[in-house]
C-alpha cells in the first residue's frame, strides 16, 4: 500500500518539480525553439542503411489491409495483424512463419481484438479485446489467458490499450467521470499492483469533456513504458520494478494552448499538442504535433476530395544532443525523412524495434509506382520489376544511428 501511494504521488508531482530542478537524466524537448524552423530532413542524417523486404507471397498467402498500422519487429521476426484480426509472422528475409488468429468464441463485434503487442523477452505475441488478453508463442500454441473484467475495479472502465512488460500488463484507460486514474498495472493473476494517477487539475476541467488531446497516451521503449497524461508538460517512464520518473520534459512555452479554452483545441488553432504515435529508439524520440497555422510550409495529402494542407508535423528529437528539429515534407502526400539511399518514398516509423530498426511499410502497388514515377536506385527498381500489384507488402527496415 506505501508503495503504491509514492507512485501516485511521484507521477502526480514529477512534472510540477521539474523546472525547479532536472536531474541529469532529464531532457527537455524544446518544441516552442523548434516552431518556424522547420526543414527537410535526409534519412542519411539519422541512420546508417535501409533494406527493402518483399514478404513472401503465393496462393495461400495473401494478407489484406494492415489493421491500424500494427507492425512490430523483434528478434528477427516481422509481425503483421490484419483487419480480420490474425496476426502473421514473416522472419527477416520476407519468409512466412506462422498465422495466429484469436479463439472464435465470441461475436464478431465483442471478439474484436483493441490491440496487439509484442513480449520482448520470449517474442510471443499478444491480442487483447474487450474482455482479456491473448497470448501466443510464435509456433501459434495458446500461452495463456487474463481475464482482466474478473478484477471488480475494471469492470466498468474504459480500457484502450496496453503494454506487456516483463509479467505486468500496463493497462490505458479512457479518462472520465467514472475514473482518475490513467494507467495500472495488472499481474498475470489480475490483482492491480500500481495505478497512476490523471493530475487532478487536469481531471476538474477535462472530465466529461470530448477532447482526444486530453486522454493519457503511451508507448513502450525497451523494457519500460512511457506516460503523456494528457495535455502534460511531461513524458514519465515506468520500468518493469515499477519505478517511476519523468524522462522528457516538453516545453510548448508561448504556443502551449490555453486548457480552460477548449476553441484553442480546433482543427487549425496556432496551438502545439502531441498527435499519434511516439516512437523511441537509444538515440531518437520521433514525435508528431499539431500546429495548425503554425507551420511556415503546411504539408499536402490527398484525401476523398483532393489535396488540403495537413495541420500536424513530424518531428525529431535527439536524446544525445539536445537538439529539436521539425521536418518538411518531401513531396506531396508523403511524410517523413527524405528517402536519400535508395530514392524510395519518405520513410516514418510505424514501428521501432527494441535493437534499433525502424520499421514501415509499402503496398505492392505503391511501390511498383513510386518505382515507374521517380529516380530510384538500380535495386528498388529490380524489387518493383519482380513484383505483381497484388503482391504481399514490402518491409522498410532502417538502422538506426
Amino acid at each position: 500500500m506505501k508503495k503504491l501511494i509514492l507512485i501516485l504521488f511521484i507521477a502526480i508531482t514529477a512534472c510540477h518539480n521539474s523546472n525547479d530542478s532536472q536531474s541529469k537524466d532529464l531532457r527537455v524537448i524544446d518544441v516552442e525553439n523548434g516552431v518556424g524552423k522547420g526543414r527537410l530532413v535526409k534519412l542519411s542524417e539519422i541512420a546508417e542503411s535501409i533494406e527493402y523486404i518483399p514478404l513472401e507471397t503465393n496462393s495461400e498467402l495473401v494478407l489484406g489491409k494492415i489493421f491500424y498500422d500494427r507492425i512490430f519487429y523483434e528478434n528477427g521476426i516481422f509481425y503483421l495483424m490484419e483487419r480480420n484480426q490474425s496476426t502473421i509472422l514473416f522472419d527477416k528475409k520476407g519468409r512466412y512463419l506462422n498465422k495466429i488468429s484469436k479463439p472464435d468464441k465470441e461475436p464478431r463485434i465483442a471478439g474484436m481484438s483493441l490491440d496487439v503487442d509484442v513480449d520482448l523477452n520470449t517474442g510471443n505475441i499478444l491480442l487483447m479485446d474487450k474482455q482479456r488478453i491473448y497470448e501466443y508463442s510464435t509456433a501459434g500454441e495458446l500461452i495463456k489467458t487474463v481475464s482482466f473484467r474478473d478484477n471488480p475495479l475494471l469492470t466498468n472502465l474504459h480500457l484502450n490499450r496496453f503494454k506487456k512488460i516483463d509479467q505486468n500488463y500496463y493497462l490505458l484507460l479512457h479518462v472520465n467521470q467514472n475514473t482518475m486514474y490513467s494507467l495500472v498495472l495488472l499481474d498475470t493473476a489480475t490483482e492491480i499492483t500500481s495505478k497512476i494517477m490523471y493530475p487532478q487539475e487536469d481531471y476538474e476541467i477535462f472530465s466529461g469533456k470530448p477532447l482526444q488531446v486530453a486522454q493519457p497516451n503511451f508507448f513502450k521503449y525497451k523494457e519500460s513504458v512511457r506516460l503523456i497524461n494528457g495535455y502534460s508538460n511531461c513524458i514519465l517512464s515506468i520500468d518493469k520494478d515499477h519505478n517511476i520518473d519523468t524522462a522528457y520534459f516538453l516545453n510548448f512555452g508561448i504556443y502551449r494552448a490555453d486548457i480552460n479554452n477548449p476553441d484553442q483545441f480546433s482543427f487549425k488553432a496556432p496551438w502545439l499538442w502531441s498527435r499519434f504515435e511516439i516512437y523511441e529508439s537509444d538515440t531518437y524520440l520521433f514525435m508528431t504535433y499539431h500546429l495548425g497555422s503554425l507551420s511556415e510550409n503546411p504539408a499536402k495529402v490527398i484525401g476523398r476530395r483532393g489535396p488540403y494542407d495537413y495541420q500536424h508535423e513530424c518531428s525529431v528529437f535527439n536524446k544525445k544532443s539536445g537538439e529539436f528539429q521539425f521536418i518538411h515534407q518531401p513531396e506531396i502526400n508523403q511524410l517523413g525523412f527524405v528517402e536519400d539511399f535508395e530514392g524510395g518514398p519518405a520513410v516514418w516509423p510505424k514501428y521501432v524495434s527494441s535493437d534499433g530498426y525502424l520499421i514501415t511499410y509499402m503496398y505492392a502497388r505503391d511501390f511498383k509506382s513510386h518505382a515507374e514515377t521517380h529516380k530510384v536506385s538500380n535495386k528498388f527498381k529490380k524489387i518493383a520489376q519482380s513484383m505483381n500489384d497484388t503482391d504481399n507488402p514490402v518491409i522498410v527496415r532502417v538502422k538506426l544511428k
